[in-house]
Protein backbone atom coordinates (compact mmCIF):
# COMPACT_ATOMS: atom_id res chain seq x y z
CA UNK A 1 0.00 0.00 0.00
CA UNK A 2 1.22 3.37 -0.93
CA UNK A 3 2.05 5.88 1.96
CA UNK A 4 -0.34 8.25 0.56
CA UNK A 5 -3.10 5.41 0.75
CA UNK A 6 -2.14 4.65 4.04
CA UNK A 7 -2.64 8.54 5.14
CA UNK A 8 -5.97 8.46 3.78
CA UNK A 9 -7.23 5.19 5.94
CA UNK A 10 -5.65 6.58 8.89
CA UNK A 11 -7.31 9.66 8.17
CA UNK A 12 -11.07 7.97 7.22
CA UNK A 13 -10.77 6.17 10.47
CA UNK A 14 -10.05 9.59 12.52
CA UNK A 15 -13.34 10.66 10.68
CA UNK A 16 -15.35 7.52 11.20
CA UNK A 17 -14.82 7.18 15.30
CA UNK A 18 -15.24 10.98 15.68
CA UNK A 19 -18.55 11.02 13.75
CA UNK A 20 -20.00 7.91 16.13
CA UNK A 21 -18.40 8.59 19.10
CA UNK A 22 -20.46 11.43 20.33
CA UNK A 23 -23.21 10.10 23.04
CA UNK A 24 -22.07 5.93 22.37
CA UNK A 25 -20.01 5.98 25.06
CA UNK A 26 -22.56 6.13 27.83
CA UNK A 27 -25.37 5.74 25.75
CA UNK A 28 -27.20 8.77 27.60
CA UNK A 29 -28.84 11.14 25.69
CA UNK A 30 -29.75 14.75 26.55
CA UNK A 31 -33.07 15.04 28.17
CA UNK A 32 -34.13 19.12 28.63
CA UNK A 33 -37.47 20.23 29.57
CA UNK A 34 -39.71 23.35 31.11
CA UNK A 35 -42.61 22.32 33.84
CA UNK A 36 -45.49 24.81 33.69
CA UNK A 37 -49.25 24.96 34.61
CA UNK A 38 -51.77 25.69 31.69
CA UNK A 39 -51.62 29.24 32.17
CA UNK A 40 -47.93 29.08 30.95
CA UNK A 41 -46.69 30.30 34.05
CA UNK A 42 -43.69 28.44 35.55
CA UNK A 43 -43.52 25.62 38.51
CA UNK A 44 -40.85 27.29 40.22
CA UNK A 45 -39.67 23.67 42.18
CA UNK A 46 -39.68 20.31 42.48
CA UNK A 47 -38.31 17.71 40.66
CA UNK A 48 -39.13 15.49 37.09
CA UNK A 49 -38.67 11.67 37.18
CA UNK A 50 -38.47 9.07 34.64
CA UNK A 51 -38.89 5.68 34.95
CA UNK A 52 -38.22 2.88 32.36
CA UNK A 53 -37.03 -0.75 31.36
CA UNK A 54 -33.73 -0.53 29.20
CA UNK A 55 -32.46 -3.64 27.89
CA UNK A 56 -34.37 -5.44 30.04
CA UNK A 57 -33.49 -3.47 33.01
CA UNK A 58 -35.00 -1.19 35.47
CA UNK A 59 -33.58 2.48 34.84
CA UNK A 60 -34.71 5.78 36.20
CA UNK A 61 -33.87 9.11 36.02
CA UNK A 62 -34.43 12.65 37.78
CA UNK A 63 -33.84 16.59 37.51
CA UNK A 64 -34.82 19.72 39.63
CA UNK A 65 -36.95 22.10 38.47
CA UNK A 66 -35.47 25.42 38.41
CA UNK A 67 -37.43 28.82 39.39
CA UNK A 68 -38.14 29.27 35.58
CA UNK A 69 -39.37 25.61 35.76
CA UNK A 70 -36.66 23.98 33.32
CA UNK A 71 -35.02 20.77 34.51
CA UNK A 72 -32.09 18.54 32.90
CA UNK A 73 -32.36 15.06 33.34
CA UNK A 74 -29.88 12.87 35.04
CA UNK A 75 -29.25 9.38 36.13
CA UNK A 76 -25.58 8.26 36.83
CA UNK A 77 -24.90 12.19 38.03
CA UNK A 78 -26.87 15.46 37.55
CA UNK A 79 -27.90 16.38 33.89
CA UNK A 80 -26.05 13.46 32.29
CA UNK A 81 -28.80 12.50 30.40
CA UNK A 82 -31.28 9.32 29.55
CA UNK A 83 -30.59 6.02 27.92
CA UNK A 84 -33.04 5.78 24.88
CA UNK A 85 -36.67 4.14 25.70
CA UNK A 86 -40.14 5.28 26.81
CA UNK A 87 -40.28 6.32 30.25
CA UNK A 88 -43.26 7.16 32.52
CA UNK A 89 -42.83 10.61 34.40
CA UNK A 90 -44.19 12.22 37.17
CA UNK A 91 -43.58 15.61 38.65
CA UNK A 92 -43.00 15.70 42.54
CA UNK A 93 -43.69 19.04 44.03
CA UNK A 94 -41.07 20.15 46.61
CA UNK A 95 -42.44 18.19 50.13
CA UNK A 96 -44.23 21.30 52.88
CA UNK A 97 -43.17 21.65 56.05
CA UNK A 98 -45.54 20.86 59.18
CA UNK A 99 -45.52 24.65 59.68
CA UNK A 100 -46.29 25.55 56.41
CA UNK A 101 -48.90 22.32 56.01
CA UNK A 102 -50.46 24.33 59.05
CA UNK A 103 -50.39 27.61 57.66
CA UNK A 104 -52.89 25.99 54.97
CA UNK A 105 -50.06 25.93 52.16
CA UNK A 106 -50.66 23.43 49.71
CA UNK A 107 -48.27 21.63 47.11
CA UNK A 108 -47.19 23.78 43.95
CA UNK A 109 -48.70 20.27 41.64
CA UNK A 110 -52.11 18.37 41.58
CA UNK A 111 -51.17 15.15 43.82
CA UNK A 112 -52.04 13.61 40.37
CA UNK A 113 -48.73 13.86 38.60
CA UNK A 114 -46.54 13.11 41.59
CA UNK A 115 -47.93 8.62 40.59
CA UNK A 116 -46.59 7.20 37.25
CA UNK A 117 -50.03 5.67 37.04
CA UNK A 118 -52.26 8.37 37.19
CA UNK A 119 -49.59 11.51 35.66
CA UNK A 120 -50.68 10.42 32.27
CA UNK A 121 -46.81 11.32 30.96
CA UNK A 122 -44.77 9.46 28.28
CA UNK A 123 -41.90 10.45 27.12
CA UNK A 124 -39.53 8.71 24.56
CA UNK A 125 -36.14 9.36 24.85
CA UNK A 126 -34.16 9.26 21.04
CA UNK A 127 -30.74 9.46 20.41
CA UNK A 128 -29.67 12.94 20.09
CA UNK A 129 -31.33 16.14 21.88
CA UNK A 130 -34.85 15.50 23.63
CA UNK A 131 -36.88 18.34 24.56
CA UNK A 132 -40.12 17.24 27.46
CA UNK A 133 -42.33 19.74 27.70
CA UNK A 134 -44.61 18.92 30.49
CA UNK A 135 -47.98 21.20 31.75
CA UNK A 136 -49.54 20.07 34.98
CA UNK A 137 -52.44 21.58 36.95
CA UNK A 138 -52.62 23.40 40.24
CA UNK A 139 -54.48 21.13 43.11
CA UNK A 140 -57.86 22.23 43.95
CA UNK A 141 -58.86 23.67 46.78
CA UNK A 142 -60.26 21.50 49.11
CA UNK A 143 -63.81 22.76 50.48
CA UNK A 144 -64.67 23.25 54.08
CA UNK A 145 -66.39 20.66 56.11
CA UNK A 146 -65.92 17.50 53.87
Amino acid sequence: MSRRASHLLRVLAVLLLSAVAPGCWTGRQPVTGRVTYEDGTPVEEGTVIGEAVVDGKPVGVQGNIGKDGTFRWGGEKAGDGALPGTYRVLVMPRALGDSELAAGKVPAVDSKFAKYETSGITFEVKRGKNELPITVTRPKPKTKGK
